[in-house]
């Protein structure tokens, strides 16, 4: 069989032509748009990883229609979008739950309920948070074990952000036994929360009688401190307390149990 090679340009030319045209034309609109696209988000206040994953989505989206477009030429468009309408399906049932982490990703991406260096507590797990990405976040926990909880579960848990906040309400309950002062406890405790430098004046600090408990009177001191000190505040307040209690005779009780014994009588 002999081949014409004019005619074959002559017949499939223009066809293949046009498909070029498409594919260029396709290719450099697209350029155009995520050029424009990322531009338009980077003066968002969008967290960096959403960015990515925004250009990746409309990049692989735009592609795909200029694949379609210029493949109009030789097949019928209609079943091509009705087969990867399937492909699209079995895939996403495939990865739904990654699927579920990267929706969980984009709402706090947006929500925005902590930020990286925040300490948190997500469903029982505490730590300060390294990373968000579009799959998980990374806590680090007080003694320096790595946590990794898919952002599926992070945005259907409740999330307690200590960081949230500049400042925070410290109370700690103090005990002092029923026949110490109380005035001179509570003067005490006074003394040492006004002369802490930590602790802030505003709003006033509270020593307030909290409860007459069964072995002793509970003192609670309320003070308000910066959110960075407020483990350190915590900490001296304890051993200040402990301290001054002992040096001025106050003391501090544990519980106790009076057991009495009676010995029936000799018959």
């Amino acid at each position: 069989m002999n081949f014409n090679f004019i005619d074959i340009v002559e017949k499939y030319g223009p066809t293949l032509l046009n498909t070029v045209l498409i594919l260029v034309i396709g290719y450099v609109l697209s350029k155009l748009i995520l050029s424009i696209t990322k531009r338009a988000i980077q003066k968002t206040r969008l967290d960096p990883v959403c960015h990515k994953f925004i250009l990746s989505v409309l990049k692989v989206t735009l592609y795909t229609l200029v694949v379609i477009i210029a493949s109009s030429n030789y097949v019928n468009t209609s079943s091509l979008v009705a087969a990867l309408s399937v492909v699209g399906v079995a895939v996403s049932l495939a990865v739904k739950d990654s699927l579920s982490n990267v929706a969980g990703g984009f709402i706090l991406l947006f929500t925005k309920p902590f930020k990286v260096g925040d300490f948190v507590e997500i469903d029982g797990l505490s730590g300060s948070v390294q990373s968000i990405t579009i799959l998980q976040t990374k806590l680090l926990s007080f003694d320096n074990k790595a946590l990794f909880i898919p952002n599926g579960q992070v945005s259907s848990a409740k999330i307690t952000n200590y960081s949230a906040e500049e400042t925070r309400l410290l109370a700690i309950p103090f005990s002092i036994a029923y026949e110490a002062d109380l005035l001179k406890a509570k003067a005490i405790l006074k003394h040492i929360v006004e002369t802490e430098e930590l602790a802030l004046l505003e709003p006033a600090p509270q020593i307030v009688v909290t409860e007459h408990a069964d072995s002793a009177i509970k003192i609670s001191v309320r003070v308000w401190v910066k959110n960075g000190d407020y483990w350190t505040l915590n900490f001296r307040l304890l051993e200040r307390v402990k301290l001054e209690f002992d040096k001025d005779g106050i003391c501090i009780p544990f519980n106790q149990l009076d057991i009495h014994i009676v010995k029936d009588s000799e018959k």
